[in-house]
């Protein structure tokens, strides 16, 4: 059964990017190219691993704690909660820790964006 057949490429927004749950993330995305496209990556410090993945995955926006040029690899810097509220956006990978995770999950929420969160402390502090 082939489940790419009439299957929307769902365009994607990974916050945390380069942590353990986001390169897996960006692993899957690897894996199955006709049902994902990249279009927003944020991380935090990480800024090797950071740029190998603007290089790859050419998102359209991304934002960082980092050094990077605002405009790196064809990719153009914009605020996270600006990245998860854009129209093109289909679905939001939260894999950021802590408490810097909320504030993006709130605004892709707004945004009425679906999210996949894979942390309990955004939930924990937004009650």
């Amino acid at each position: 059964m082939d489940l790419t057949v009439n299957t929307p490429v769902k365009k994607l927004v990974v916050l945390g990017s380069t942590g353990s749950i986001g390169t897996q993330t960006l692993e899957v995305v690897r894996a199955f190219p006709e049902r994902f496209e990249i279009v927003g990556l944020v991380n935090g410090r990480n800024t090797e691993l950071f740029k190998k993945q603007l290089e790859e995955f050419k998102p359209v926006f991304f934002d960082t704690l980092g050094d990077i040029d605002a405009n790196y690899a064809g990719s153009q810097f914009a605020p996270v909660e600006e990245i998860v509220s854009r129209p093109e956006v289909d679905l939001v990978m939260a894999a950021m820790v802590g408490c810097a995770g909320l504030l993006p999950v709130i605004a892709a929420l707004n945004a009425g964006k679906d999210l996949a969160l894979a942390n309990k402390e955004v939930i924990v502090m937004a009650g």
